[in-house]
């Protein structure tokens, strides 16, 4: 198993969140939208912060706000624009100081309590770097992966990789298959995703 003192996490809310946009308004930071009266980042710290010895917030706007949740680092300029979450994870893995860093999506709220703990043992004693989660289909954000795959991370960001499947394809990443709560890897990707989390999201802290 991977003690707490050897793990980081990381939220990812470094997007655009072009599907909450509406027509002739500000610009929307997704992190910073509130889910029962909290912001997506505050539930998403809530649930790393016991599982690990540090959190960090990929964020590429709105930095002194993100701060209050974590250490914050936006996308490493260097490495050029566009080019997705892995620009924020390979921004981190070059800063990390622990061997092992969980990646977590600012926009899922209602992640399984035994995540970080599945996809560890699913990599104990394999010699491989990272595990992703599927449920119904593959959440390649929810991973956990070793430090030392940020120099071929940024070799393939270099040679114009962006697909994040295809990049743990390459590393030959143990995908883990959640099953029961079918809710447990909803993703608020639009304005109305967010008001039915607040209808399916249990009672209390979530």
């Amino acid at each position: 198993m991977i003690d707490r003192q050897s793990l980081s996490g990381l939220i990812l809310a470094g997007g655009r969140a072009s599907r909450m946009q509406l027509a002739d308004q500000a610009a929307v930071d997704k992190g910073l939208l509130e889910l029962r009266g909290e912001p997506l980042v505050a539930h998403m710290r809530r649930y790393l912060e016991p599982r690990v010895a540090q959190v960090w917030v990929n964020a590429n706007r709105h930095l002194d706000t993100y701060a209050r949740y974590g250490t914050t680092i936006s996308d490493d300029p260097a490495l050029g624009a566009g080019l997705g979450p892995l620009a924020g994870v390979a921004s981190v893995l070059a800063k990390v100081e622990t061997p092992w860093l969980m990646v977590v999506p600012v926009d899922v709220p209602l992640l399984p309590d035994d995540l970080v703990d599945r996809l560890a043992q699913a990599l104990a004693g394999t010699g491989k770097i990272m595990a992703y989660a599927s449920a119904g289909g593959p959440h390649p954000l929810c991973m956990l992966l070793h430090r030392s795959a940020n120099r071929n991370l940024l070799e393939f960001l270099r040679e114009g990789g962006r697909k994040v499947q295809q990049w743990q394809q390459l590393n030959q990443a143990v995908e883990v298959a959640f099953t029961g709560d079918s809710n447990a890897f909803f993703n608020i990707n639009t304005r109305e995703d967010l008001c039915l989390a607040e209808q399916i999201a249990p009672a209390g802290p979530i």
